[in-house]
């Protein structure tokens, strides 16, 4: 648990380096940090994944956003605070079971259940390096990014990384993640000459995308943050008509 904790306590770090570096999210890495806060908090108070035990503590992060979140997710929040706690744990229970909301609440709920998540994921005996889908091993979401990383047992292995509990587990470097073609002529690889590390794969078959945060490149990144902080790579893919596979925690 202190590695873990250790490891939370890095991601406020890299969140203020982000920010110095990338002022035009700046407002959004802020907000983003706030949340962290509250997660790495709610992190250290539970002892295990019963999230619904714990849905009082939803109120805070309820009041995290409306102090620091944007006016469309303050619009939401006004109606989820409607809810009784047991209408709230249904439409979270319906998001888990469905895997869709709007990107307002699918940023609450996600960020509400992380902790919990993480604790299960830490409980749960999967060999990772053998799941080789691109689903979650663990809660069976998708991945929002990718990173490449040097270990003991594969060198330079891509991994996937889930949007909901964080679980990373090994997948076929040159596959696409949607529809899973692996011939090199239909996947495309764009980055900025400026920050190499970042680069989206392109698959043309199915005009898919996700970002692959290259860690042999910049060992300090956090996928998940490095993902939101280079946000103008999914703006150019957007032009582009490129989907992304999952969308990050912000929506985008």
């Amino acid at each position: 648990m202190l590695f873990k904790l250790r490891e939370r306590e890095y991601y406020l770090e890299r969140l203020v380096m982000l920010k110095d570096k990338h002022a035009e999210v700046a407002h959004i890495l802020d907000f983003l940090y706030q949340v962290e806060l509250f997660k790495k908090d709610l992190y250290t108070q539970i002892k295990d994944s019963d999230w619904k035990r714990h849905i009082k503590k939803i109120y805070h992060l309820f009041e995290v956003c409306e102090a620091h979140g944007s006016p469309s997710i303050k619009e939401v929040l006004r109606e989820l605070k409607k809810l009784s706690k047991e209408d709230l744990i249904k439409k979270m229970e319906k998001f888990l079971r469905e895997k869709t909301a709007c990107d307002e609440e699918r940023f609450i709920f996600i960020s509400f259940l992380n902790p919990f998540f993480s604790k299960l994921s830490e409980s749960t005996d999967i060999k990772k390096d053998q799941w080789l889908k691109n689903t979650c091993p663990v809660c069976g979401f998708k991945p929002s990014v990718s990173y490449i990383s040097d270990a003991e047992e594969v060198e330079g292995g891509r991994y996937l990384s889930c949007v909901l509990c964080n679980t990373e587990w090994l997948y076929n470097r040159t596959k696409c993640v949607r529809c899973g073609n692996d011939e090199d002529d239909s996947l495309e690889y764009y980055y900025d000459e400026r920050e190499r590390y970042a680069l989206l794969q392109v698959c043309k078959k199915c005009n898919t995308y996700i970002k692959i945060i290259d860690m042999r490149i910049d060992g300090l990144a956090v996928p998940q943050f490095d993902d939101i902080a280079t946000l103008y790579l999914d703006l150019w893919a957007k032009e582009k008509g490129f989907i992304k596979f999952e969308k990050s925690i912000i929506g985008l």
